[in-house]
């Protein structure tokens, strides 16, 4: 009788229980004011939930997400300084529903002239694009999630600073999925 009232009360744990592999939402996932030294949030959080909000959003580019799974997006602009020049970096993260949608888009959105992101990299995949003339932009994908960062500064200061960001969103998504 002690077993099977064990086995209930456990029963009843597990299913009461929210999972903890679950990622959390891509809100969750942007860093906050100051959370990487230097740098804060340079105007309102934008959050799609439909693909129609997102195609409005980015409407040249935005059907490879929603044909891929799409679920989610949080995008955010950040001000700081690289040396004395005050620079803007472009967060945008997309829960893509799954790692193989993710893995879509990671390599839908490739121009071909990245470089891959190897050794200390951020997520499972990482890239660097270092053809823009005045920005580097560095794509990720980690679990169900497909990251893009903007920097507007084309130096090996600015480059850190973008695989900071890069890092520390890697990391949240890592520490949800535990």
């Amino acid at each position: 009788m002690k077993n099977v009232l064990a086995f209930c009360v456990a029963l009843l744990c597990l299913t009461c229980t929210k999972p903890t592999n679950e990622p959390v939402d891509v809100v969750t996932l942007v860093p906050g004011d100051n959370e990487i030294s230097g740098w804060t949030r340079d105007a309102a959080l934008t959050v799609c939930e439909t693909g129609t909000q997102l195609l409005a959003l980015i409407d040249g580019e935005g059907q490879t997400y929603v044909d891929n799974g799409f679920a989610k997006s949080a995008f955010q602009t950040y001000a700081g300084t690289v040396g004395s020049n005050v620079v803007s970096l472009k967060l945008r993260v997309f829960d893509m529903t799954d790692t193989t949608h993710a893995a879509a888009v990671y390599a839908a959105v490739s121009t071909g002239v990245e470089t891959p992101w190897t050794g200390d990299n951020a997520g499972t995949e990482a890239r660097i694009d270092e053809s823009l003339l005045f920005n580097y932009r560095i794509d990720l994908r980690d679990s169900k999630f497909y990251v893009s960062i903007d920097i507007a500064d084309k130096s090996d200061a600015g480059l850190s600073i973008a695989k900071l960001f890069a890092r520390n969103v890697s990391s949240a998504i890592r520490d949800t999925t535990k």
